[in-house]
C-alpha cells in the first residue's frame, strides 16, 4: 500500500514508498510487484551510514591548501552541519533537512565534511572557501542512517538548485531505485563523488560510490598510504588526503578524522573548482586525471585509482 511520494519528478521519475501489507513480508511484497511489473523499479528502503570519523582532538589545523570557490556550487549529502561552528560561521551553507524532522540536527560528521570543503577559521580552512555549498541533511536524529528515499528527495533538491557537483559520503547495499536517481542526475551533466567505504580491504567499493557514473574515491595518509580500512574495487577514480585530517566538530572544537568520507570531498572540491557546465564521468575524470600523482601499480589500480588528487583548485573552463 502506498505511504507517500518521493520529491523526484525534476528527474523525470517518480518514486513512490510502499508498506507491505499485514501478513506479508517486504520480501515477498517486493517479488510479487516485480513479477506483476518487470518494467518496474522496486527495492528495499536501505539505510546508509556515515564513511568516517574522528579519532582524536587537536587544534585548528592548516593542512588542505584552499583556492577560491567562489561561483562554484557544491551539495553534501550527509549528516546535518553545526552552522553556528566559527569555521563555517561565514560560509555560503544552505542547509535543509530531508528526514521529516522540522530542524536540521547537527552532526560531527557532516560538520567536518562541510568544513572540509567550505571551511575558513584562522589557519584552517576547507578546499573551496567561498563556494555555495547546499547540505542535505538525510540522518537527522537517527542511529540507523539515512535511508534511500530521504537521499533521493536530497539528490532531486540538487538538481533543482542546479548544484554542479555533489559530495554523498555515506556507504551503504546497492538500491536500484537509488542507482536509478544516480543515474538520472549523471544523465543532466551533474557530477557525483562518493566514498569508497571504510570497511576493509577485503570489502568492494560500497554503494552509491559504486553506482556506474559516480567518482569513487579512496582516501591516503600523508605518506601516500591507502588508509587501512578502505574497500577496494575497479571502481575506485582517485585517492585523497582522508587520514588524520584536521576538521572541525559540531561542539565547536576541531579534531583529526579518517575515513574515506573526508577523502571524498577533497575531489568534490578539486571538480567544482575546475568544472563549469554540464559534463560526462568521462570527461569529469579526465580534468583531474592529467594532474594526480600515480600512486601504486601504473595507471588505474583498485587501491588508489587514478592516482592522488592535487588539494589546489584551479578553473579550466
Amino acid at each position: 500500500m502506498p505511504i507517500r511520494a518521493a520529491q523526484t519528478e525534476d528527474l523525470g521519475l517518480r518514486l513512490v514508498v510502499l508498506r507491505a501489507p499485514p501478513g506479508m513480508s517486504t520480501q515477498e511484497a517486493l517479488d510479487i510487484l516485480q513479477a506483476a511489473d518487470p518494467g518496474g523499479i522496486y527495492d528495499f528502503d536501505h539505510v546508509y551510514d556515515p564513511s568516517g570519523g574522528q579519532t582524536n582532538t587537536s587544534g585548528p589545523g592548516g593542512a588542505i591548501a584552499a583556492a577560491n570557490g567562489a561561483g562554484a556550487r557544491i551539495g553534501i549529502i550527509d549528516a546535518g552541519v553545526a552552522l553556528d561552528h566559527p569555521a563555517l560561521r561565514g560560509a555560503r551553507i544552505q542547509s535543509r533537512s530531508f528526514t521529516g524532522e522540522a530542524t536540521v540536527a547537527p552532526s560531527a560528521h557532516g560538520t567536518a565534511v562541510a568544513s572540509l570543503l567550505v571551511g575558513s577559521d584562522g589557519a584552517f580552512h576547507g578546499a573551496a572557501p567561498g563556494a555555495q555549498l547546499y547540505a542535505a541533511d538525510v540522518f537527522g536524529e537517527s542511529i540507523e542512517g539515512g535511508s534511500a528515499e530521504a537521499i533521493a528527495n536530497a539528490l532531486a533538491w540538487m538538481a533543482r538548485e542546479h548544484v554542479m557537483v555533489v559530495n554523498i559520503s555515506l556507504a551503504g547495499p546497492q538500491n536500484r531505485a537509488l542507482d536509478a536517481v544516480c543515474r538520472a542526475m549523471i544523465a543532466r551533466g551533474l557530477i557525483l563523488v562518493a566514498a569508497a567505504g571504510n570497511d576493509g580491504p577485503t570489502y568492494p567499493v560500497a554503494f552509491p560510490a559504486a553506482t556506474q557514473g559516480v567518482i569513487a574515491v579512496t582516501a591516503v595518509d600523508a605518506e601516500n598510504r591507502v588508509y587501512l580500512s578502505a574497500n577496494r574495487g575497479p571502481q575506485i577514480a582517485f585517492s585523497a588526503y582522508g587520514v588524520e585530517v584536521e576538521a572541525a566538530m559540531d561542539d565547536g572544537d576541531y579534531e583529526a578524522v579518517s575515513g574515506t568520507s573526508f577523502a571524498a570531498p577533497i575531489v568534490a572540491a578539486a571538480l567544482a573548482l575546475r568544472v563549469r557546465g554540464a559534463v560526462t564521468p568521462e570527461q569529469a575524470i579526465a580534468v583531474l586525471s592529467a594532474d594526480v600523482v600515480d600512486l601504486g601499480a601504473p595507471g588505474r589500480d583498485p587501491i588508489y585509482g587514478l592516482g592522488l588528487v592535487s588539494q589546489h583548485g584551479g578553473d579550466s573552463r
